[in-house]
């Protein structure tokens, strides 16, 4: 496999846990919303949810997608 392959699957694996993550989170946030918008009547009884879940997922993903950019752009300097 090649650098450029590499760097590509590299930067689609962060990407999607990235992208997992924070799509779970907001999906829980309107499941809870709808919740208390049909029970409460208003957001007013609307709980904060916490992303602090997310974070330890996201946070790998973020640094597997930019340690493939850059080597991705190391690779076409080579060239």
């Amino acid at each position: 496999m090649n650098f450029e392959e590499g760097a590509r699957k590299m930067r689609v694996a962060g990407l999607w846990m990235i992208v997992v993550p924070l799509s779970a989170f907001l999906l829980l946030w309107a499941v809870t919303l709808t919740i208390a918008l049909i029970r409460v009547g208003s957001p007013a009884g609307f709980g904060v949810i916490d992303l602090s879940p997310c974070i330890p997922l996201v946070i790998p993903g973020a640094i597997l997608w930019l340690a493939a950019w850059i080597m991705e752009g190391f690779a076409k300097d080579a060239q």
